[in-house]
């Protein structure tokens, strides 16, 4: 694995671990007003009024789980098979 695959797979599990997964790189920019996730290989973004499929991949449904289940308890709120929808809003980030 070179230095940058290393550093590349490391981002990654510290996503999966301490934030929101795949989510991440969707959070840090500033021109997506919403993030809309279907299924583990399916997820919308909305970008200046138009909604379009993003390359974010979950990398299965556990994993989609995990990291909606960690959004959803923050706001107070559920998902699971007798509730799988939810809107949950991501409190504000401060600039890295």
């Amino acid at each position: 694995m070179s230095i940058s695959e290393q550093e590349e797979l490391l981002e990654d599990i510290c996503n999966d671990v301490l934030g929101y997964g795949p989510l991440e790189p969707l959070l840090a920019r500033d021109d997506i007003a919403d993030i809309m996730v279907n299924s583990a290989g399916q997820t919308f973004i909305e970008v200046n009024g138009k909604t379009i499929e993003s390359e974010v991949r979950f990398r299965d449904n556990a994993q989609l789980l995990s990291i909606c289940q960690r959004i959803v308890s923050q706001v107070g709120r559920r998902v699971d098979e007798s509730s799988p929808i939810c809107d949950a809003r991501l409190p504000r980030r401060q600039p890295r």
